[in-house]
């Protein structure tokens, strides 16, 4: 499924990881599902510190959903589709954020995540040629990261539309911060600390 060039490129990659890394998806009887199962073998497989498999108990909204997660811990990281195009490097970086402990934050954001003691549910709409979307990805992916109380959810418009409608997706990178906020294109994360706070008073 992927090219020999883009695998060693991966191999290489992932010679920085540190921590174990688990890919969990949750799928059904779909053609997307079918492919995001085989594209998450073949990066599985660059590294053994990367593990693989489906988990059709995995809390999501819908399948096919991939979750990337700790060796003992889920940081409520979702992505809902097949990470292709501009998400697939995004979503090789998470790989390589979750396995090194690390986020795409200031420290000064970090400390006002860490106050934070309320669920907060995030959605990142996206598509695979937006190339506005793999920074909001990788923000909402931080945010997840440092906050046991935040969950974050990529979603593909083209593979849910229906959920795209539902929250009236008419351009992306939308964000939606506990179906109360919405946010429209690229934003800063302070903007997004702000709108976080505003929906858990």
């Amino acid at each position: 499924m992927l090219p020999d060039n883009v695998k060693e490129h991966l191999k290489k990659k992932f010679e920085n990881l540190i921590d174990p890394v688990r890919i969990l998806l949750k799928k059904n009887d779909t053609e997307l599902s079918n492919k995001a199962e085989e594209l998450l073998k073949e990066i599985s497989s660059l590294s053994d510190k990367i593990s693989f498999s489906v988990l059709d108990s995995l809390k999501c909204l819908d399948a096919p959903c991939i979750s990337v997660q700790g060796e003992t811990k889920d940081y409520g990281i979702r992505y809902m589709g097949v990470p292709e195009g501009g998400e697939f490097n995004v979503f090789i970086e998470t790989i390589e954020m979750v396995s090194r402990n690390e986020y795409r934050l200031t420290e000064r954001t970090v400390e006002f995540v860490e106050e934070i003691d309320k669920p907060v549910d995030i959605k990142v709409f996206v598509t695979t040629s937006c190339g506005w979307c793999p920074p909001a990805i990788e923000k909402a992916y931080s945010f997840a990261m440092v906050s046991d109380y935040i969950t974050a959810t990529v979603i593909d418009c083209y593979a849910f539309p229906e959920l795209a409608m539902k929250y009236n997706v008419a351009a992306v990178p939308k964000i939606v911060i506990n179906d109360k906020a919405e946010l429209i294109g690229p934003k800063d994360e302070n903007e997004i600390l702000g709108h976080i706070f505003s929906t858990i008073g």
